[in-house]
């Protein structure tokens, strides 16, 4: 156990918290990014931070350890939010459980640890809205920054990559490897897709900035021991000896503290101990939301800074009127056809009812061997659909986009089931949408952040994104009955090739489709005037020592998992907080 955290079961070798206590820099969240922040900010000595993280120490489940588990710990866990959307009126009225990490580390400790980063453009397009220093020759090396690269095991020689786009001088905290094993379905369905006959997607270095194609991904695996790497184990890790770090879990932030006399500046944070106490702790430089998605801008509106009409509408004394704090929610949907597979493909359906079995996976981890080491879902495909296709489906709005942006990702998941349960061995295909037009919003339904808000994002509003949909899970099928696979896929198990029309198709999306927790957008970084919440160096317009770095902040979503992404703005936004002061 660490000594310098602040457990929700009492003090762990550290001093509590006095009625006066002030910190240099308070990070509100210590997942994905706030630990980053947290571990930059104190490599100066003299400056000492504060981390309050909502959940508990991510020692407190096993499981979030073991690669292999990681849709143990993905939703309804221990250390989920367990946040459920509003009804989706575009996926037949469905509420849909959307997981987030409520741990420390947050979603890195319980993600599917793909690490990718997109298109070079998509950061060139944040860019080019007025956001100056974050194109991709600004962003890129703050990606290679946090990095710690293990090229490919002996085994796994058919795996192609470029080691120049992970290498950077010092080495990072974050583990990247390739795990200890590559499940069955990743390796015939990387050959499906790379039919030149059909998708024709060769595989190559994909982190580079120009994703077309198709790799095997690295994920944030530590090789030495084949444990998830978050940055709790990583980042957190590194900080681990210095005096001027503090973190206390179980804390849940309830609002901003003010200067009386200054109405928009913030002087430190409320939070909620352990025992269910209010506490309050200030912050002589600044507070640093990175809360995420939906935390971020929760925080803000109780604290009076949001849209004016909904903050009066929960008697919230309005402090800055900033009308985009949770609008622009942006998220991937998966989905796509599910198949019963051969018992020789090793699937989650196979160990995680068996428990004989799992006892037995369980037994080769602890050598570093076996299923267990590798994650579930191991490769992507991206692909750009061409324009005389996407005329054809009435998307030309896509053919906008740089020519080496990517309209979808496929993958394949070691795991399976049907709306209406059946016994057998299962795989889920996934198309995702790269560039959703649906948009949706984060809303209060208190004044109080014990009150989980509305999560409502729209999922395929747009005819575009709906269109684009039907014509994916045509090409994900395809792959999928091709002679490549036909030696272990026994039949389409969901919706079964009675579904042949759009109409059909898009009733099968709407039955299946659900996201890959990519939300972002919330506290969009963009001119004021265009609904933005931050500027370019990430600080709240209108309030005085309030920044958010966190994927609420992303202006355009990435063509990737945002795992990488919310690193990078974690890494720049410590070296922008440094140059300030």
């Amino acid at each position: 156990m660490r000594s310098f955290i602040t457990s929700a079961f009492g003090l762990i070798g550290a001093a509590a918290l006095s009625k006066a206590a002030s910190f240099d820099y308070i990070v509100v969240g210590g997942g994905n990014a706030g630990l980053v922040i947290a571990s930059r900010l104190t490599e100066n000595p003299h400056v000492n931070v504060l981390v309050l993280e909502a959940g508990p120490s991510d020692s407190i489940d096993f499981n979030v350890t073991v690669p292999g588990l990681d849709l143990t710990v993905t939703g309804g866990s221990i250390v989920d939010w367990n946040y459920t959307t509003a009804e989706q009126p575009f996926l037949l009225n469905r509420t849909i459980a959307y997981p987030r990490g409520h741990v420390l580390g947050g979603s890195s400790s319980t993600n599917f640890m793909a690490y990718t980063r997109g298109a070079a453009t998509t950061y060139d397009s944040w860019a080019a809205l007025g956001n100056h220093g974050w194109d991709w020759n600004g962003v890129y090396p703050y990606f290679k920054k946090s990095v710690n690269f293990t090229a490919p095991a002996a085994d796994q020689s058919f795996i192609v990559y470029d080691e120049a786009a992970y290498s950077n001088p010092t080495g990072g905290p974050l583990h990247l490897s390739y795990g200890g094993y590559i499940e069955p379905i990743s390796i015939y369905f990387t050959e499906g897709l790379a039919n030149t006959s059909g998708l024709n997607l060769q595989p190559g270095e994909i982190n580079d900035g120009f994703p077309l194609g198709q790799a095997y991904l690295p994920v944030t695996v530590n090789p030495t021991h084949m444990t998830r790497d978050s940055s709790s184990t990583s980042f957190l890790s590194v900080a681990s000896s210095r005096s001027n770090l503090q973190v206390i879990t179980s804390a849940l932030a309830t609002r901003l503290l003010f200067d009386p006399n200054q109405n928009t500046t913030v002087t430190g944070v409320e939070y909620r101990d352990a025992t269910g106490a209010l506490q309050t702790v200030s912050a002589n430089k600044e507070v640093v939301l990175s809360a995420g998605a939906f935390g971020s801008p929760q925080l803000l509106m109780v604290s009076g800074i949001g849209p004016a009409a909904q903050l009066s509408s929960f008697n919230i004394p309005v402090r800055a009127d900033l009308k985009g704090v949770g609008q622009n929610m942006t998220d991937h949907l998966f989905f796509g056809p599910v198949y019963e597979v051969t018992d020789n493909i090793t699937t989650f359906n196979q160990f995680g009812n068996n428990a004989t079995l799992y006892n037995e996976y369980l037994q080769q981890y602890q050598q570093n061997k076996g299923e267990l080491t590798g994650v579930i879902s191991s490769m992507s495909g991206y692909q750009r659909i061409d324009d005389s296709i996407l005329a054809g489906l009435g998307a030309q709005a896509l053919s906008a986009l740089d020519p080496t942006w990517p309209h979808i990702q496929y993958e394949i998941i070691a795991s399976g089931s049907t709306p209406v349960p059946r016994p057998g061995n299962f795989v889920s295909t996934a198309a995702v949408l790269l560039y959703p037009f649906s948009r949706g919003a984060v809303t209060l339904n208190s004044n109080s952040t014990s009150d989980k808000v509305t999560i409502q994002p729209n999922w395929l509003e747009s005819p575009i994104d709906q269109k684009v949909a039907i014509w994916a899970f045509k090409q994900v099928r395809e792959v999928m009955l091709s002679q490549t696979l036909a030696p272990i896929v026994l039949n389409e198990a969901f919706p079964g090739l009675q579904a042949q029309t759009d109409a059909e198709i898009l009733t099968a999306i709407q039955t299946i489709a659900h996201p890959i927790y990519q939300a972002s957008g919330t506290c969009g970084m963009k001119a004021l005037a265009d609904g933005g919440v931050v500027d370019s160096n990430l600080r709240v317009y209108g309030i005085q020592n309030l920044r958010v770095a966190d994927a609420s902040i992303f202006p355009i979503i990435p063509s990737a998992n945002t795992m990488a992404p919310t690193y990078m703005v974690a890494e720049k936004a410590a070296d922008l907080i440094k140059a300030s002061q």
